[in-house]
């Protein structure tokens, strides 16, 4: 294994930093007869002092300055933080530090309080993140992978961290998980890309064995909007109270309406030309699956 620091600073992705982008985004991913929206409504990203590692078939790698990467709500911008990525094996890129990942995780941030858990470790950067608020008591991550949790205490500094005494890792499989203490919020990204996994199911079972009164999962907004249009409604009147039945139609206690913007997120994330769509996400799922 090599162990290579990088930088000790730590820095945050901020909204700010996006909001040039989401006010001048390109119109494929505005909403049918809108205006752009105001800069991105959610505080600051904090992101872990990583280090290049590799070890037990995963690797964390830095990725050159000066790249540009696109955004989940926004369109395509610089990244204006270290950037580094998460890879498996020979080359399976699992989780990378870009616009994509930091903006598609922000409202789950944003709603994180009292004891939260997490279902997937990757990067740690949501547990950073999480268990930097004062408003969250205690973070239990839940990661099936040890050498993913071995890894990670060296790339992402955990031991290391201003709130680490919040934080817990267990290694399970989060399906199959039983909480040991009370769930404030439950967030779940275990997943590799959009729309051709099964994350409604997989959420669903989860919550019979966790018990959460909040919840949220990586890319449900692009799953609301995508229910919302398989009603037969345009994707363009999907609102507040589309939002609401997508969670009463799917039982899932989903987090996101705090901030009133949200169905615009959602829309704007379901429309945007970087995510693949149905069919070339389950072309890739498929490709996948052949892989050695």
């Amino acid at each position: 294994m090599s162990d290579t620091p990088q930088s000790d600073t730590r820095q945050s992705a901020t909204p700010q930093n996006a909001s040039a982008a989401y006010r001048d985004e390109a119109p494929a991913l505005a909403t049918a007869g809108s205006a752009p929206e105001p800069p991105l409504p959610y505080d600051p990203f904090p992101i872990p002092p990583y280090r290049a590692l590799e070890g037990d078939g995963w690797r964390c790698w830095r990725m050159p300055g000066g790249i540009a990467g696109a955004g989940y709500f926004t369109d395509w911008r610089a990244v204006d933080h270290p950037a580094f990525g998460l890879m498996r094996g020979a080359g399976e890129s699992w989780m990378t530090l870009t616009p994509m990942e930091i903006e598609s995780q922000w409202p789950h941030l944003q709603a994180a309080s009292g004891h939260v858990l997490i279902g997937g470790l990757g990067l740690a950067l949501m547990a950073y993140a999480v268990a930097a608020k004062p408003e969250v008591a205690a973070v239990t991550v839940v990661e099936r992978d040890p050498a993913v949790i071995r890894l990670a205490r060296r790339f992402a500094a955990m031991d290391d961290w201003p709130d680490a005494g919040k934080v817990r890792v267990v290694e399970a499989d989060l399906r199959r998980r039983r909480a040991d203490a009370p769930v404030d919020f439950l967030y779940v990204d275990i997943w590799r890309g959009y729309r051709a996994e099964p994350k409604i199911a997989d959420m669903q079972a989860i919550l019979k064995n966790i018990s959460a009164p909040r919840a949220g999962y990586w890319g449900q907004e692009v799953d609301a909007v995508d229910w919302w249009v398989a009603q037969g409604k345009p994707a363009e009147s999907f609102d507040a109270d589309a939002f609401r039945a997508f969670c009463a139609a799917t039982g899932l206690p989903l987090i996101g309406l705090e901030e009133p913007r949200y169905p615009a997120l959602c829309r704007r994330a379901a429309a945007n030309p970087n995510i693949p769509d149905q069919a070339m996400a389950e072309a890739i799922r498929a490709a996948d699956a052949l892989s050695p």
